[in-house]
């Protein structure tokens, strides 16, 4: 699946990485890859660097751990 390219101006950006910073959180913005994801700033940091697909994927295995001890696989 392709991303489309965001069209953001550099004002709009800067915009975007003050309002974060007023609100309490982080701005990351990868603009090749389409994302932009506030982090709230005392996040360990582990959780601030990671892609979405990265956190998906713990999420996932997580989840997969959980259900194995409900259900007693080993």
């Amino acid at each position: 699946m392709k991303t489309p390219a965001l069209a953001l101006t550099q004002r709009q950006v800067v915009a975007l990485c003050k309002g974060a910073a007023q609100a309490g959180f982080v701005a990351e913005i990868m603009i090749n890859g389409a994302f932009i994801r506030l982090v709230p700033q005392d996040a360990p940091p582990s959780q601030v660097y990671k892609s979405p697909e990265q956190l998906r994927e713990e999420e996932l295995d997580d989840e997969l751990e959980r259900f194995k001890k409900k259900h007693g696989y080993t």
